[in-house]
């Protein structure tokens, strides 16, 4: 097998429709982790394009994609890249490509990409320019003389053929990949894989070398970072580090000062211990948040699952409860409580695809979609982890569930609340290492009329439980689940208890939400109406093509054409009193909206 490069002259332009996105906040940041191969039918680009809806509605607001690079073979996680600067041509064309990335940011969607740069595989003519070819086939191993890798992996976790990035070539061919996504393709961000790798101070059997603070990685890392945000101050850039704290903390910290503030985002994997709680034992999960990092921002992206962990789903069905396994309906309905103990932990949050339908096939299950085949069988007859997946989210119509649609419901009423609400990026507390975790969430910077104050509260035992929610202030709590704002509670003790049902959750809040209520508008970052309530005229924060008001039921009352600038009067004296949503186009092509009191 062999490589053909292709020189075409005379391209078109690819056409954007959002010239200049303007991201999402990285606190406010809910990223959904994507494996295209695994998506649709067709695993390719244009399943995800046909699939928009999908994402807007759960409200996310960031799509990752694992790596879409010109990788061995045509079926792939992607870790294993041949040539970093090509799109694999399994996925689609170039064109395509950006039609996907166009249409997320007009949907207020940014891209992220995972980036495998800590090696690369045999077919990269870096590799073979320089290599060991003792049975002269055209493939082997880097050679000494190779000016880009090592010739063994210089930490414990060697893959491919391991990156020298002390070397300058190395560093020099690393700056034109960052280089070529973000200026060609307008890619928001990268999530860096596996930057333990990336010091040259260990050696491949030392894991202990590996896993210890290392300088040079630390400044080398912190190099690319510079020069990404040199292309875009507003780059994500996002490291599955996994290491201790000392050494995110060089990263998370770094460069908050900033008129625009930086900071690098940390995965922080949480797989364990939200499995042990959903199966019914007890977990300390504090390290979803930023604070027990000893990071001075919300820079802790935190997951309670991610691709390279087994489905949690799984994991109740087959060892919940105690050993015995939970019913299938009994583990979906504890999956909304998940969402709700981890989603609006201040700080950025990532979901696994499908984990919002409650995925529950193995990380095992092999391509016939029946055995389960894991490397922790005691068989030795090799695993399934990394074989294409079967798609029963489409194919059984998962959608169509009331079980299974009720957490995608769930989920995207709290990823809403967190984008939206202003408290969600205030101050956290938790208390977990118990069946009945509480988090508190507050702003004690808004106005006593706002959304300042949030109580969670969830029950993953077995049975019900009377939880005392330590409101800290008494009167009327509204449940932020239901996005009408009719449902509350009087608290005349702030110690009496709530009985929860098992697997159930509570989300209250002081205020009602000023979060868009209708599923057919949507609410992006940065549009803010003022006055709000309105009796006559209102303007708007943004330089606008176009304004057009809903009623509550989502039919167009009235509709304002034309180029308007910021601060511009509209008039909607006639309408009554009600409440509204206001959708429209930006100067970027973004299309927002907000909700509107007329009083």
């Amino acid at each position: 097998e062999r490589e053909v490069t292709v020189l075409q002259t005379g391209q078109a332009e690819y056409n954007w429709q959002v010239p200049n996105f303007t991201k999402p906040k990285k606190e406010d940041l809910i990223v959904y982790e994507v494996l295209i191969r695994d998506f649709d039918a067709d695993r390719n680009f244009q399943d995800l394009i046909d699939k928009i809806d999908y994402f807007r509605n759960l409200k996310i607001n960031a799509i990752e994609l694992m790596p879409v690079m010109e990788f061995e073979g045509n079926e792939s996680w992607g870790y294993n890249t041949s040539f970093h600067m090509a799109l694999d041509k399994f996925y689609g064309t170039e064109t395509k490509f950006k039609e996907f990335i166009d249409l997320c940011h007009q949907n207020g969607i940014a891209v992220i990409l995972d980036l495998a740069l800590n090696h690369a595989f045999g077919r990269s003519p870096m590799v073979r320019m320089w290599m060991l070819d003792d049975d002269n086939n055209g493939w082997g191993e880097p050679s000494s003389e190779n000016p880009y890798f090592n010739e063994n992996a210089t930490h414990s976790y060697g893959v491919g053929s391991d990156f020298d990035h002390s070397s300058l070539r190395t560093q020099n061919y690393t700056e034109r990949v960052i280089k070529h996504w973000i200026e060609n393709f307008k890619i928001d961000g990268f999530r860096w894989d596996l930057t333990k790798g990336f010091t040259q101070n260990c050696t491949s059997g030392d894991e202990g070398c590996t896993n210890a603070y290392q300088q040079d990685r630390v400044d080398i890392l912190k190099a690319y970072a510079d020069y990404s945000w040199g292309l875009d101050e507003t780059h994500y850039v996002i490291f599955e580090h996994l290491g201790g704290d000392s050494e995110e903390q060089q990263w998370a910290n770094y460069r908050l000062g900033d008129a625009v503030p930086k900071g690098i985002m940390m995965w922080s994997e949480m797989w364990n211990d939200y499995k042990n709680l959903a199966n019914g034992s007890a977990s300390n999960f504090d390290g979803m948040g930023h604070l027990a990092h000893g990071f001075t921002e919300k820079r802790t992206l935190g997951y309670p699952e991610s691709h390279d962990k087994d489905r949690i789903m799984y994991e109740m069905i087959t060892f919940g409860n105690g050993g015995s396994g939970y019913t299938l309906n009994t583990a979906l309905t504890r999956m909304s409580a998940l969402g709700a103990v981890t989603i609006p932990i201040p700080g950025p949050k990532m979901l696994w695809h499908f984990a919002d339908l409650g995925m529950d096939n193995s990380i095992w299950l092999c391509s016939d979609g029946v055995t389960v085949n894991s490397d922790y069988d005691g068989n030795n007859d090799g695993d399934c982890k990394l074989d294409t997946k079967p798609q029963p989210q489409w194919t059984e119509m998962w959608l169509d569930d009331p079980n299974r649609n009720q957490i995608y419901n769930d989920w995207a009423r709290i990823n809403s609340l967190k984008v939206n609400e202003d408290v969600f990026e205030g101050n956290y507390s938790i208390n977990s290492g118990t069946l009945t975790p509480r988090i508190y969430i507050w702003d004690d910077a808004l106005p006593a009329n706002m959304l300042k104050n949030v109580v969670i509260l969830a029950n993953f035992s077995n049975t019900s439980q009377d939880i005392v929610p330590d409101f800290p202030y008494d009167g009327p709590w509204y449940d932020l689940m239901d996005d009408t704002g009719s449902t509350s509670i009087s608290v005349l003790d702030t110690t009496d208890p709530i009985t929860i049902a098992s697997g159930g959750f509570r989300i209250y809040g002081n205020a009602i939400p000023e979060t868009l209520s209708n599923p057919s508008l949507e609410v992006n970052n940065g549009l803010k109406i003022y006055p709000n309530p309105v009796e006559s005229t209102f303007s708007i924060n943004k330089t606008i093509d176009g304004l057009q008001v809903y009623d509550i039921t989502g039919k167009l009352i009235k509709s304002f054409d034309g180029t308007f600038e910021k601060g511009h009067d509209f008039d909607i004296s006639e309408l009554t009193q009600s409440i509204y949503f206001i959708k429209i186009k930006n100067s970027s092509g973004e299309i927002q909206s907000a909700k509107l009191i007329k009083i």
